[in-house]
């Protein structure tokens, strides 16, 4: 299988660059869909694809935001993902299906980044969808690239089969292997302890001086 036969089926070089430098793992799994059956050949395919882009023989254009690697977060009782799509898409064109050990999200009919087996339990009843628009943009001095426009996103909320059960990732296989932890904030820095208050009758060099009053006629 050459790279030049997968791109005149599916579309331009430009669009297939554009998907392998958001996520290899989906690229691969695309060409798998499209008939490379060996890993041994798909991986040759991507490494031939990333060698002309590094080589600036091939552009590339803004790949589609639920494309990129979703991110993920947890607590003890669930988690939380987040797959940007992009700004304005209807809630119509979102499906999303939950199953105990696996989550599938497409957008427009096409299968997300948040795809795939998952890597532990979860109670699907319990398991919710939200899209949280993003705010309107701000007026700019120049036009935004399509990779700085403002996305929207999906927010799922997994209940986990198991409370309290550590996860390791979000997904154990599919293209959804390509999700990335958030990273926690750091934890707020501890006040400085005030500094010891002065010692009685002050002192120099860490020495303390005694006052003591003289009688009359007596001498230091």
């Amino acid at each position: 299988v050459h790279l030049h036969d997968v791109l005149e089926s599916h579309g331009g070089l430009a669009e297939l660059a554009s998907m392998l430098s958001a996520n290899r793992v989906l690229f691969l799994a695309r060409l798998k869909e499209w008939g490379v059956s060996r890993l041994v050949e798909r991986q040759r395919v991507a490494n031939g694809l990333a060698r002309a882009i590094k080589a600036g023989r091939v552009g590339t254009v803004a790949a589609t935001p639920h494309l990129a690697p979703c991110t993920w977060t947890q607590t003890d009782d669930c988690l939380v993902a987040r797959l940007a799509i992009p700004a304005g898409t209807p809630s119509s064109a979102v499906a999303v299906s939950f199953e105990v050990n696996a989550m599938d999200i497409r957008v427009h009919g096409e299968a997300s980044s948040m795809c795939g087996r998952l890597h532990g339990v979860v109670k699907p009843s319990d398991c919710t969808w939200e899209l949280e628009r993003a705010p309107p943009a701000e007026p700019a001095m120049f036009e935004l690239r399509a990779d700085q426009q403002p996305h929207d996103e999906v927010v799922v909320t997994l209940a986990k089969g198991k409370a309290g059960a550590e996860w390791g990732g979000l997904f154990a296989s599919g293209v959804g292997m390509s999700s990335k932890r958030e990273k926690p904030p750091p934890p707020p820095e501890k006040p400085k302890p005030a500094p010891p208050p002065p010692r009685a009758g002050g002192g120099v060099g860490g020495v303390g001086f005694v006052q003591r009053k003289l009688k009359l006629g007596e001498r230091g």
